[in-house]
């Protein structure tokens, strides 16, 4: 696809303090279709929800591979599980603003999370402008965290022909493209950043607790 540059808006349209909700799922799985599904609708009507969706690549091995998927992805999920002492990754698995996981398709308790991390005091900020070609990123933090950028895609059409989910036509939004590290925070910093990729997109800037994954602050465009 041809590579675009990501027409940004000049400031952010999401709530003051947004819960970032990261679905590992796969199209090599029975049970993710229902969780992408909900992603999708949950997205398009709470606009407090910055939704990402990283496609895992360890079901691969089943028919069908995830055309989405990377063990980055895998790493990262790998990461939280650690993080909150599970015994497992699983799929589909949804992590809440870095700090709590449930099964991605588990409606009520999934809104009921989101009321609650959307409540939390917050002692960071994050906000994202257009600066000429680049995005410009303004962090403040009272802790010590990482700044991350990641890129993702909407309303992507895949027809799946084999595994678990074959002769599914599928459409997934927020897909995880790329995830870039900018480096530590500790107090505040800007940083300037070309973006470029494809497709129907979006960029999310985070601010996460390098030690515990909680995810401080976070911001999203357009």
């Amino acid at each position: 696809m041809k590579r675009l540059l990501l027409m940004l808006a000049l400031t952010t349209t999401v709530s003051a303090d947004p819960v970032v909700l990261e679905l590992f799922t796969s199209q090599g799985c029975s049970s993710c279709p229902s969780a992408d599904e909900f992603l999708r609708k949950l997205a398009a009507k709470d606009k407090r929800v910055i939704p990402l969706a990283f496609h895992v690549d360890y079901w691969n091995y089943l028919g069908w591979r995830d055309p989405f998927s990377s063990a980055q992805w895998s790493q990262r999920q790998g990461d939280y599980v650690r993080a909150m002492k599970l015994s497992s990754a699983y799929t589909p698995q949804l992590v809440i603003n870095g700090s709590r996981q449930l099964v991605g398709s588990s409606a009520f308790e999934i809104y009921r999370a989101i009321d609650e991390e959307s409540k939390t005091k917050r002692d960071a900020r994050v906000t994202m402008k257009q600066g000429g070609m680049n995005v410009v990123i303004d962090a403040h933090t009272s802790a010590p965290a990482e700044l991350i950028l990641i890129t993702y895609a909407n309303n992507v059409v895949t027809k799946i022909t084999r595994g678990e989910n074959a002769g599914r036509t599928q459409t997934n939004d927020a897909i995880v493209e790329k995830l870039e590290r900018l480096g530590p925070v500790s107090g505040a910093a800007e940083k300037r950043v070309p973006v470029f990729f494809t497709g129907t997109n979006g960029v999310v800037a985070l601010l996460q607790d390098p030690k515990t994954l909680r995810i401080l602050a976070a911001a999203s465009l357009p």
